[in-house]
Formats: structure tokens, sequence, C-alpha cells
């Protein structure tokens, strides 16, 4: 099975610091989770990201559920990535493995920003003149009683990502992730 890694486009360079903001990020949701455990409600800051992040410029404060309940996946990838991050193990645009491990992290970080997180050179960078489109949408909620869709788009461009948590669907509700109608079904 062929897995298209959108971070193999980006030089060694962009990626060997993307793995060390990656992996500073997911050590520092932990950090402030652990000291924050007894101030709940506190305010959180925005974190500045480094050139190598093409977008955001800063990155939204995470949500505190979001890190609660993806602990276990930022100890796991964060570990994953250690030998990389400190420079042990050498950083490739050509190991699987490692663009995966990336990836994943990435994707954990932007659900708890609630945000993408494009590295420059990346396939969606605004900055390359050729970028492919990314178009991302998320939907969490309890319950949905009539239509909702993560993305709805007749014609799309480039990658299209869909992610909807619904804990309960009403009787004649629907969730869709991604919906690229036809313009034959009409919605409110």
């Amino acid at each position: 099975m062929s897995v298209e890694l959108p971070l193999a486009a980006v030089t060694v360079t962009v990626l060997t610091e993307g793995v060390r903001f990656l992996y500073d990020q997911a050590g520092a949701l932990l950090a402030r989770r652990r000291e924050r455990a007894a101030e709940a409600g506190a305010a959180e800051e925005s974190s500045p990201t480094p050139p190598v992040v093409a977008e955001p410029r800063e990155l939204p404060a995470p949500d505190p559920i979001l890190v609660e309940r993806f602990e276990a996946e930022l100890r796991g990838l964060r570990a994953d990535l250690h030998e990389y991050a400190s420079g042990v193990d050498p950083v490739t645009t050509t190991d699987p493995e490692l663009l995966g491990r990336v990836d994943a992290l990435r994707r954990v970080l932007e659900a708890i920003h609630g945000t993408p997180l494009l590295f420059t050179g990346e396939p969606g960078d605004p900055g390359e003149p050729d970028a492919t489109t990314v178009v991302r949408g998320r939907v969490d909620t309890d319950e949905v009683a009539g239509y909702v869709a993560a993305v709805r788009a007749e014609r799309p461009a480039g990658t299209v990502e869909g992610y909807v948590r619904a804990k309960r669907v009403e009787q004649g509700g629907e969730v869709v992730g991604v919906d690229l109608g036809s313009g034959s079904r009409t919605r409110p």
C-alpha cells in the first residue's frame, strides 16, 4: 500500500527543524498540562512558530480538553521522535516511518490547536507559487439533529480532509466528513 506523504516534499533542513518544533510543542503541552492541573480555567497564550512553519504564524491556544484526551498520543509520538529531535538519528525525507510519525504528531497538534500546521515547501504552503490547496474541516459535537459536514465542496482542488465526531445522531440526522456533492441534493 502506497501512502502519499506531503512531508516528503520538504527539504531535510525544514523537516529536521519541523521535527524539533513538533517535539518541543508536544513537550510544552504535556508540561503545561501537569503544571496547570490545579489551575483550572487559566488562560493559555499563543505560541510563535519557527520560520520553517509556513502557516500559521502563531499557534492558537491549545484546547486543554484535547490535550488531556491526546496525552497518550503526545507522549508516545514525542518519545518516537526523541532521537531525531536531539540530533542522534539523521532526519531524511525518504524514511516513510519517520514521515508517518512526524505527520501523526502534527495531526494531534493540529487537533489540539484547531489549525493546520504546514511546513515551508510542503504542498499547501501559501508561499509556494504552485502550492496544492489543502482544505481541512473538523466538527466535534455532542448531538446532530439535521445535516452536518466537516467539508462541503462542489469542485474541490487539492487535498480535502474532513473529520466529524458526534456522540449522538438523531433519527433523520446526517453526519458527513467530506461532502463532494454533485449539486443534486439541497442542503439547509
